[in-house]
């Protein structure tokens, strides 16, 4: 854990929860992502030192506190450039992201490392000026804004873009913000050339194309399974019960927020391809499947 590996000629990740890319630009060093905390950012501060590289800037494929953790310590101690996909404004203001995920200002169980990292400055990667050889590429669906990186080794660090089996297996269902967009980025995850992709948690491949359906797989069950509980109308709070029975999962505040928000990500997705509606009544807001009883909206 925490090792350093080669991926390339220049390129490297730090093998950890939420993996940390190196790519090496001359004696700078340009990284992928920052970790998911401040340990993680002095462990790979110190790799960069023992292969007597100065770090030049990182470019975090997206908000979330998992991939920013890291990030205002780095900056803090290297004065290095921090990017982001634009817009850069979660990064720099992060209660922006838990506010998404829980509609409001958040509460104190959400202001944890796992949601809210520590702010820092941020500029917008698609106009900044990259090592030769370097190119990005847009990854959206897990969250509205992710990029993906490739170095000139042609290594494509890829974010969050796919979940593996094992997430599948234990949890059943993996944070989304917008389905479309997420099929959309699967799509070109399937489209890209390159030597090896490595996601921010799933083990490095050399072909998408197995991850790739598998998670297309999962999109399709998972709506197929919300529109047969919604034969029966049933508010958001009694459908995200059945969903967490039928999976056999633990409520939390956390699983709360974070499987509502992609449950309800799910709900739009149906909404708009017209095989969910709702409709209000007794001042409770019901949702149910296309052609069932109550009067859809």
């Amino acid at each position: 854990m925490y090792e350093c590996v080669q991926a390339g000629k220049d390129t490297f990740f730090m093998d950890c929860p939420s993996r940390v890319g190196i790519f090496r630009d001359g004696g700078a060093a340009w990284l992928i992502d920052s970790g998911n905390d401040k340990d993680a950012a002095k462990k790979v501060l110190a790799i960069l030192e023992g292969m007597n590289l100065r770090l030049e800037a990182v470019i975090v494929t997206h908000y979330h506190a998992d991939h920013t953790g890291g990030a205002a310590l780095l900056q803090q101690r290297t004065g290095c450039r921090l990017m982001l996909a634009e817009p850069a404004a979660p990064g720099n203001f992060p209660e922006i992201n838990t506010a998404l995920l829980y509609g409001a200002h958040p509460p104190k169980p959400l202001k944890s490392k796992f949601f809210l990292a520590q702010g820092a400055r941020y500029e917008a990667a698609e106009s900044a000026a990259l090592p030769e050889g370097m190119r990005l590429t847009r990854l959206d669906g897990h969250a509205f804004a992710m990029l993906g990186v490739c170095t000139r080794d042609n290594v494509w660090f890829i974010g969050d873009s796919v979940a593996s089996e094992h997430t599948f297996d234990k949890y059943k269902l993996t944070y989304l913000y917008d389905v479309e967009k997420f099929l959309q980025s699967l799509d070109t995850v399937a489209s890209l050339q390159g030597k090896l992709f490595i996601p921010a948690h799933v083990a490095p491949f050399a072909d998408a194309a197995a991850i790739v359906e598998r998670n297309r797989r999962w999109v399709y069950e998972t709506a197929d399974c919300i529109e047969a509980l919604l034969q029966t109308p049933m508010t958001f709070e009694t459908l995200l019960k059945a969903i967490f029975d039928r999976y056999d999962l633990q409520m939390t505040f956390g699983q709360h927020t974070l499987l509502g928000a992609t449950v309800r990500a799910f709900l739009t997705w149906l909404m708009d391809a017209g095989r969910a509606s709702y409709f209000c009544e007794d001042n409770l807001l019901y949702w149910k499947a296309a052609g069932q009883d109550g009067e859809g909206r």
